[in-house]
């Protein structure tokens, strides 16, 4: 990939309220690099902020750099998707989850090496998904765990609670409180070996990814691939609650291949029915609907790495 195309002012974008606005350090380092460049550099007040400033620079030809957490990087991504361009995207993770970041690209965790590679690093391309007219750089899922995702979002003002402590411990008492509103699901399954329609049943969970992680280190896809065209789904039969505690670490360890309440597909799109509207999550940001339609975008994303 020629990177001299993309030849226009750099965009650094820095959300100040990502890893609870402890961003000195991310934001010297990134000030200073984007001084070294001739970047420009800006920090977010508003959401949805960085999704139009990455709109503009796309419209441009100017690479982005997203400073900040999983939220960021999916306004980001939606900007630069949105423009029909594709500039290079170069990532700072500064979240409690970072599993785009961290565990699908495998970019460093720290501050000043992340920075390094998001001005740097080698130009991939990268897969992207969208449902519903609405763009995911890592994961799309319906039931419970966009339940926890909701309850997440709440029990981050709390103390020590962030990255895999807080989804696990949310994890946990969504299980205990809200397991009765497990929805029944029908889908669809389109451009695979395993294409077809499923009967509706109802399930603890159905998760669409491009990487092996969400929800800070969930194994949920263990052997999905970022760069394959393809989108993993796990889905997971509804089962008595105490068995879904029993399953919750094996499936944080990325252990439930096997199981029979876990099927895994691999697809180029699908689309899901629900009785009533549940919620639906995305990169970790929260939606409800009673009906959607996932792609896969081969290729959408040039991330460096």
């Amino acid at each position: 990939m020629d990177a001299a195309q993309f030849s226009g002012q750099p965009l650094v974008i820095l959300n100040p309220a990502a890893n609870r606005g402890n961003m000195h350090r991310y934001r010297a380092v990134a000030r200073q690099r984007a001084e070294q460049e001739q970047a420009e550099y800006v920090e977010t007040r508003l959401q949805g902020e960085a999704k139009e400033r990455a709109l503009q620079a796309a419209r441009e030809d100017r690479p982005v750099i997203i400073v900040g957490g999983d939220g960021s990087v999916h306004e980001v991504v939606n900007g630069i998707l949105t423009s029909g361009r594709r500039v290079p995207l170069g990532i700072v993770a500064a979240g409690s989850g970072n599993d785009f970041a961290w565990n699908t690209l495998k970019l460093p965790h720290d501050p000043a090496m992340a920075v390094e590679r998001a001005f740097g690093g080698q130009m991939v391309e990268v897969d992207a998904g969208i449902a519903n007219g609405r763009y995911f750089a890592n994961s799309c899922s319906i039931g419970i765990d966009a339940d926890i995702a909701v309850a997440a979002g709440t029990m981050k003002k709390y103390p020590l609670m962030s990255g895999s402590r807080l989804y696990y411990a949310t994890s946990l008492k969504q299980l205990l409180f809200g397991y009765g509103r497990c929805p029944w699901l029908r889908f669809e399954l389109d451009g695979g070996a395993q294409a077809g329609r499923a009967e509706e049943r109802r399930y603890v969970l159905m998760a669409i990814t491009n990487g092996p992680t969400y929800g800070a280190g969930f194994r949920i896809n263990p052997s999905a691939d970022h760069c394959d065209g393809l989108l993993d789904v796990c889905s997971i039969d509804y089962r008595p609650l105490l068995r879904a505690l029993k399953m919750l670490p094996i499936v944080k360890k990325g252990e439930h291949e096997g199981l029979p309440e876990v099927t895994f597909y691999r697809v180029k799109s699908l689309s899901v029915e629900s009785r009533n509207p549940v919620n639906v999550q995305m990169d970790g940001e929260t939606t409800c609907a009673s009906s959607y339609r996932i792609e896969i975008l081969p290729g959408a994303l040039l991330v460096r790495v």
